[in-house]
């Protein structure tokens, strides 16, 4: 819980019940929010621009660079890309 800050997606229980020690780590990825993305982009349009295939991921997944140089355009973070 220390780690994770009291954000994350899965209750202290959870957390708990995973038992981590040094020799059995959990991972905790801790991120920076840079923003919002508004207009929200459609599935339809990750799925057009094939960033998606079938459902939608359950997790963090790596986008190619060209993938992410078509996102970038679409994401008015308030910096140039």
């Amino acid at each position: 819980m220390q780690l994770t800050g009291g954000r994350s997606v899965y209750s202290e229980t959870q957390l708990n019940d995973w038992e981590a020690t040094a020799g059995r780590e959990v991972k905790v990825i801790n991120y920076l929010l840079a923003g919002y993305i508004d207009p929200p982009i459609e599935l339809a349009e990750l799925r057009d621009l094939g960033i998606i295939k079938g459902h939608p991921p359950q997790s963090i997944f790596e986008l190619s660079r060209a993938h992410l140089d078509a996102l970038l355009p679409r994401l008015n973070l308030g910096f140039a890309p």
